[in-house]
Parts: C-alpha cells; sequence; structure tokens
C-alpha cells in the first residue's frame, strides 16, 4: 500500500518509498541546504552536465551530490542503482584517464573496467534515464591530466554529432573483462552522463585551469548560517523551483539539443533583450584586461536563463544573471594585485551599482557584488586572490 504522509507542514506525498519534492527530499534525509542552492544545482545540471562545487570542507559538496543522485534514482534496488550512480574518490596519482576508464592489460589480455566505463555503456543503452558520476576531491590530481578527454568530447557535440567524437579505450581486436563483459574500442561521452566533482583546496590539492573552468558551473558552499541550521532546510527569497517534482525535468526536452548553442543565445534575446545589453556590458569591462569570455559562456550563460524563466516561481533576469555571474564569469579570475586589482574594481562597480565598495542593499547583483568585494579584499591583503579559495 502507499504510504501517505499525512503531515500538514510536509508538501510531500510518499508513495511506495519515494519522494517527490527535491527540497522535501534533502529535508527527510536530515541534510541541510538552501533552497536556492538546491535550485542552482539543479539547474546547473541541466544547463550542461558538469557541475564543480567548491568551499569550506564540511559543507555537504558531496551530499549534495549524492543525495540529488538517489532523489533521481528513487524506488531502484541496490543493484539497479549501482548501474546510474558512480562515486569515484580521485587518487592523487591520477596521470592519465585509466582511473576512470580502466585499461586493457597485454599480460592477461583482459580489460580491466572501472564503475565510470560501466555507467558510460549503460548510459549509451539507455539514453531516457539520466545517469550521475561524482568525482570527490576532483583535484587531488591534476584534472586536465585524467578528464581531459571527457572535457574535449563534451565540447565536439555539434549538430550534426550529436554524439559528439569517440573516445578510445584499446586497439585489441577483442577485449573482455575478466568476468567475460566485451568493451567496445571506441565509446561515446553520452549526454545523459551528469558529472559532478567536489573541490577543496589545500597544499594536497592542484588549482584547476581556466579550460576547466571555462566548461563548468562553479558552486561555492562557504557559509555556515548555525540559526537556520537549527531550523532545518531554508527557503530564499528568489530562486526557487515553482515544480519542485523534477525528477523528469533533468534530461534534455522534446526537439532540445543536449548542448549549447547560438539559439540559446537568441532565445534569451528574444525573452529579455538585456540579456545581450548587460553581457555586452561585462565584455567591454574585461575585454581591455584580456580577462573576458567567449561565446560557449555566451551560450550556456544564455541557456542558464532560459531554463530559469521556464521553472522557477518568480523569475527575474538579473537574479537569474547575477547566479551566471557568480557561477560562470568569476571563477576564472585568479592573480596579483596588478593583474586583477582594476578589472574587479571596475566589475565590482558594475555588480553593485555604485562607485563604492560598499554594497547597497538595492545592488543589481548581490552575490557577484559580495563575492568581488571578498575577492578585492584579499588582493589588498596579501596581493593576490583566486575565486577558488
Amino acid at each position: 500500500m502507499s504510504q501517505i504522509d499525512y503531515n500538514p507542514l510536509k508538501r510531500t506525498v510518499r508513495m511506495w518509498g519515494t519522494m517527490e519534492h527535491i527540497y522535501d527530499y534533502y529535508e527527510d534525509k536530515d541534510y541541510f541546504f538552501s533552497q536556492e542552492i538546491l535550485t542552482r544545482y539543479f539547474l546547473s545540471l541541466k544547463t550542461k552536465p558538469f557541475v564543480i562545487l567548491t568551499g569550506i570542507s564540511g559543507t555537504g559538496k558531496t551530499k549534495i551530490a549524492q543525495v540529488f543522485a538517489e532523489y533521481m534514482c528513487q524506488g531502484l534496488s541496490s543493484e539497479e542503482k549501482a548501474k546510474r550512480i558512480a562515486f569515484v574518490p580521485v587518487r592523487p596519482d591520477w596521470m592519465d584517464n585509466k582511473g576512470l576508464l580502466g585499461y586493457y592489460n597485454l599480460l592477461d589480455e583482459k580489460y580491466h573496467a572501472t564503475p565510470v566505463l560501466q555507467i558510460l555503456l549503460e548510459a549509451s543503452e539507455h539514453q531516457d534515464k539520466p545517469y550521475f558520476i561524482i568525482l570527490d576531491e576532483m583535484n587531488l590530481a591534476k584534472v586536465e591530466q585524467y578528464f581531459s578527454d571527457f572535457l574535449s568530447i563534451m565540447e565536439s557535440r555539434t549538430t550534426g554529432n550529436l554524439s559528439g567524437e569517440p573516445l578510445c579505450l584499446h586497439s585489441a581486436t577483442k577485449a573482455e573483462t575478466p568476468d567475460g563483459w566485451v568493451i567496445p574500442q571506441r565509446i561515446i561521452i553520452p549526454s545523459n552522463v551528469y558529472f559532478t566533482g567536489t573541490v577543496n583546496v589545500d597544499e594536497s590539492t592542484y588549482m584547476f585551469s581556466p579550460k576547466v573552468l571555462d566548461r563548468a558551473n562553479v558552486i561555492e558552499f562557504n557559509e555556515v548560517d548555525l540559526a537556520s541550521y537549527e531550523k532545518g532546510i531554508t527557503s530564499a527569497d528568489g530562486c526557487i523551483l515553482k515544480e519542485q517534482d523534477v525528477r523528469e525535468k533533468l534530461l534534455p526536452m522534446a526537439g532540445e539539443t543536449p548542448f549549447c548553442n547560438k539559439a540559446d543565445y537568441t532565445r534569451a534575446q528574444e525573452m529579455d533583450s538585456d540579456t545581450g545589453v548587460y553581457l555586452s556590458k561585462i565584455l567591454e569591462i574585461l575585454h581591455p584586461h584580456h580577462l573576458h569570455f567567449g561565446f560557449r559562456v555566451v551560450n550556456e550563460i544564455s541557456r542558464f536563463i532560459l531554463h530559469a524563466s521556464d521553472m522557477l516561481q518568480d523569475f527575474k533576469l538579473e537574479e537569474t544573471l547575477d547566479i551566471q555571474i557568480l557561477q560562470k564569469i568569476l571563477p576564472k579570475f585568479h592573480g596579483t594585485q596588478a593583474k586583477l586589482e582594476e578589472p574587479l574594481g571596475k566589475l565590482l562597480a558594475f555588480c553593485s551599482g555604485v562607485e563604492s565598495e560598499e554594497i547597497p542593499e538595492d545592488a543589481p547583483f548581490p552575490r557577484s557584488a559580495q563575492k568581488l568585494a571578498r575577492m578585492i579584499q584579499n588582493l589588498k591583503i596579501q596581493g593576490y586572490a583566486s575565486f577558488i579559495e
């Protein structure tokens, strides 16, 4: 029989062990995240299937990814979940993609596969279902060494080649795993596979290159609000999903390409021409300092805005663009005071709306303004600043 939760304080009806609403699912699992953070994570994955979670240790970066994957795979057995979710602790000695994809051993003439490879092969056969790969402590090794193939293939998808370029696994005539599973010579990275990498920054980790940061949404976890933590999950003034059952909404809709392109920018412009106006102003600020971004970032910001306009209770262009400045533009900034002081100061004035380091309550882009103010403070104290701290 169905299990009905009649608690009037709950919005969710539980049926056969499942929970419909994403916010309630996290609360039921006793994890504390603001509704805005959960919304941003979902919209980021939906926009592009690669998200980086960074921030101080112990704020739940890994758990937000694990619980989301479990939410999307409710009702499945443990065996079925293992085919849909791969949790991968990154090792410091990874210097190529063997840690993710396995390798063909010439000595025993067997292919030694990994959970990630199994996920990719399963996802290729079932492209109507989402699959999840969580790379824990992603920067313990150099990301460019073990993950560069994935990044390149994600960007190789075009209208005439929706799957992108294939990735070579081996050159043997036939390759089998020790348990008899046949491994093809080449595979694709299916668009229904969603990658999340968690990041801590200390003396044992590596900094990301602009190439990596340019291809991801970066969500920062640094706020520790004990008052709200005691009460449980908190809401936010905006950025709340109007339909909180998102289990069938992650995959691209019918007719939607699985990658961002110029059509996203065109549609965003048609929806609100201020999209292009704001992006042009940011480019004007950054271009003289050679810190500007390319068309890929423009297209990805545009698609995020389009998803937000469709799925948020109270969509505001400025609020959504504020989130994208914070997640797509600022993460690539790191360097010395001589390099960053002037462009960050100009960008702060744009985001706060005033020529002062004091951020007014009615700042057009308050999230980005607060982060910029912190980075500028670090420049003054340390002579160096980085988005990822």
